[in-house]
């Protein structure tokens, strides 16, 4: 198992963090802090494979953790899933060797696509030698990981209408998309694209009803990236 630890003050997007790394097969979460002082000294007693590390810390910036533990040549790689995406943040994190970053909010599919791709990072680079043509392409390819990527609507799509339609979903309550439509007042033709986009991109679930007499119909209902998305928005 891949041993993780999280750095977060947020205690409701640390749960939701921690619910996806469940999701995602051989990590297992090993360590969780709440503040600067807490997140270093973790570092050092549970000596995690992979940190997952927010910038604001309190008062404090967690990239300072990022350079105190390469300052002590602690063998743990390094993952930023943090709001902050300005160009100080995202350049140090580069220089210090951060395998990803990841901007609030996200979804899970890209969370697990950055740990899938960290995993078998981890396996490639377990052999005793490297081969030149082996060492170019795993820079190569490192290169191509370290991108900023967020939650990015399509044509037609606007945050603050799908904000509005996802605070009127529950995760404990299936609504159809008639009763969503009287909620939010927002037209049938509309609703329906955007739950079609919440779909695609994990914010919700569908469950299709069956009738004894009558059409079936469908339901929705809130889950884990769609809370994680409406309360970054």
């Amino acid at each position: 198992m891949i041993r993780v630890a999280m750095v977060e003050d947020e205690e409701e997007i640390a749960h939701f963090h921690s619910l996806f790394l469940k999701k995602v097969e051989g990590f297992t979460l090993v360590a969780q802090a709440r503040t600067f002082e807490e997140g270093l000294q973790q570092v050092k007693e549970q000596k995690p494979d992979l940190l997952l590390l927010d910038v604001y810390i309190g008062d404090r910036n967690g990239l300072d953790i990022l350079k105190q533990v390469r300052l002590e040549e602690r063998n743990v790689d390094v993952i930023l899933i943090t709001s902050a995406n300005d160009a100080y943040t995202v350049q140090t994190g580069y220089r210090f060797g951060v395998i990803d970053y990841l901007v609030k909010p996200f979804t899970f599919v890209r969370f697990k696509e950055a740990l899938d791709r960290y995993r078998f990072m981890k396996q490639e680079t377990e052999q005793p030698s490297f081969a030149q043509q082996e060492i170019d392409n795993f820079l190569q390819r490192n290169e191509t990981n370290q991108v900023v990527e967020k939650v990015h609507m399509p044509k037609g799509i606007t945050e603050v209408t799908a904000t509005r339609i996802l605070e009127a979903l529950d995760d404990t309550k299936w609504q159809t998309a008639a009763e969503l439509e009287e909620r939010t007042t927002i037209s049938h033709v509309s609703l329906r694209k955007y739950l079609r986009y919440f779909l695609e991109q994990g914010f919700i679930e569908k469950d299709l009803v069956y009738l004894t007499h009558g059409r079936p119909y469908n339901r929705y209902r809130m889950l884990e990236a769609g809370k994680v998305f409406r309360l970054k928005s």
